[in-house]
Formats: structure tokens, sequence, C-alpha cells
């Protein structure tokens, strides 16, 4: 297996055969009533409870998709909301997936100066080294914010070369309100992102990042549901694996994602989260699979999966 992280990913990609991330977003409020009945779940504030169906949530899911998705991304928030126990859940979510072969991102949107940034990328990237947590198995990758500054990430790539891993850095996001900030235009005519994609490439050029597809294990966190910034992107980043969110809920479509791949097919990967996981909640899924949850979610799957598949031709 390639030491690579860039490598790695494309060669789960190729071997699942098609570039999926599935967001690992688990809502307590959104979970299938067979789960949090079972937990005698009375609201999402009932901590161990919540824990817990989250915790059976989503190895459930896990074990859905794994078969079909090369990667998956947890986002820690909503782990963190339950304080230490959710913090140990997500942990544990972790090391299953790994174990189930996923690669796994951890969405943690991390950014400090110096020690502070060091110690993050220690404890999200860097692999145990404590006497009593030898097993524990942390994200293949993680997503940084860039926002203090490309010397907050110095501490997060040295990381990421020793434990040949992989960082998503925050370039131009999907959220309604990231132009007021990432489009505004500088005194060079270029935008807040275009210049950061600029300097980021230079970075994801390094010796200790690029993986033998060409691919750098320094990526990018574009929108999908912008397909002119995709392409302003590539042009600027073409070294970088482009993590790709907005498809389903947020309206981005596979079609919308075609100018970050290559001619190959490679180069980006789409993520989608609560259309997968809460696919129970749609009309569409509901129809044919009426409470089974678990037979929404695979049906979500292979539609997202078939979606991209005639887009790229893979």
């Amino acid at each position: 297996m390639p030491e690579n992280f860039a490598d790695r990913l494309l060669d789960a990609i190729d071997t699942k055969g098609a570039p999926i991330c599935v967001g690992i977003d688990p809502i307590v409020e959104m979970i299938p009533a067979a789960i949090t009945d079972g937990r005698h779940l009375r609201n999402p504030d009932d901590a161990d409870a919540a824990v817990d169906a989250i915790f059976e949530f989503t190895i459930s899911v896990l074990k859905l998709i794994a078969p079909v998705v090369p990667i998956v991304k947890f986002q820690s928030a909503y782990f963190e909301r339950y304080l230490w126990e959710g913090v140990e859940a997500y942990f544990s979510l972790v090391q299953e997936a790994r174990e189930m072969g996923l690669l796994v991102i951890g969405d943690i949107k991390r950014g400090d100066i110096g020690s502070t940034s060091a110690a993050y990328a220690r404890g999200h990237l860097a692999e145990p080294t404590f006497d009593d947590h030898e097993e524990v198995l942390v994200p293949d990758a993680v997503t940084v914010n860039p926002m203090l500054g490309l010397d907050t990430l110095t501490p997060f790539v040295d990381t990421a070369i020793e434990y040949d891993k992989g960082l998503f850095v925050l370039v131009r996001t999907s959220n309604p309100g990231s132009s007021e900030l990432q489009d505004v235009l500088l005194a060079t005519g270029q935008t807040w992102s275009q210049l950061l994609a600029e300097k980021l490439a230079l970075v994801a050029d390094q010796p200790g990042l690029m993986g033998q597809y060409g691919y750098s294990s320094l990526g990018a966190v574009v929108g999908a549901t912008q397909v002119h910034t995709i392409e302003s992107m590539r042009q600027r980043l073409p070294k970088s694996i482009f993590l790709l969110p907005g498809y389903g809920t947020q309206g981005a479509t596979a079609e919308m994602t075609r100018r970050a791949f290559d001619a190959n097919g490679r180069g980006a990967i789409v993520s989608a989260s609560r259309s997968i996981l809460y696919a129970h909640r749609n009309e569409k899924y509901r129809a044919r699979f009426g409470d089974d949850w678990q037979q929404c979610v695979s049906a979500a799957v292979t539609d997202m999966h078939n979606d991209l598949k005639a887009v790229l031709k893979r």
C-alpha cells in the first residue's frame, strides 16, 4: 500500500469506483426512531443516551457504506458538544472506520499560531505515542483553517509529512455567507480565495507531500455549489485534491463538480452528509423503503455513485 496519503486516497477511489466522501454529521434529532426509541432518548440533552445512539447509528452507517465508499469525514463538532463522552466516541468511531478499510478525514477546521497549532496537529493527525494509547488510530487527514496566515499550516504540514497524512485547507467554502470575505477583490485584482490558492500551490508542491500520481497530500476544500469557482481554483491548485462539500442537501449536482476532475476522472472527492445519513427523511426513499432507514442509506449512496459515474465515465 502506498505511504503517501494522496496516493492511498486515489487508489481507494479507483478500488471503490467513485470519488465519494460521506460526511458523518450525527444529529440526534434526525437519527432514525428505530435507534433513538430503543435508547429511550427523551431529548438531545440526555448525553449518555445521545452518545449511545450516535455510536450505534454511525457504526451501522459505516458498515453499509464501507463496501462502496472510499473515505468518510467525521465532523468533530457533533461529538464535542457531548464533552468528554462525545470526544471518546469520536476517536472510537474513527478507529472503527479505519479498521473497516475506510480512509478518514477529521473535519476539525483547526488553525492557530505556533505551539498551539503544533498541539492541534499532534492531537488530531499524529499517531499517538502514549504508552496507554498505542492501539488508538486517528484520522488519515484533517481540515485546517488558514485564516491566521500560512505559518499556521506549518505544524500541520510537518506532521502530515512525518506520518504520511493529508490536509484539506479551507480555500473557498460552500456556505451562503462565504462570498462576503472569500470573494473580496484585493488590490492585485484577485479575490482573497484566489490569492490563498496560489500561495497554497507552492506549499502543496513540496517533495514530502507529492505522490506518484502527481497529486499532493495537501488538498483544498472548495464548495461544489459554485462552478466558476471550482474552475478558477483548479487552475491555481493543479496538484491538490479537492474536497467538494455541498452535494445533495446544499444543491450541488455531479455535473457541477465536473471541472474539479482531470481527464482521468481524478483530483477530487465529492462530499455528501445529510442527504446520505438521513435519506429516510427523503420522500423519494420513504416511498420505496418505508421505515427501513438502512435501505434508504444504501439507495442514496448507490444513486450518488451512479450520478458521479455517469458524469466522470469511470
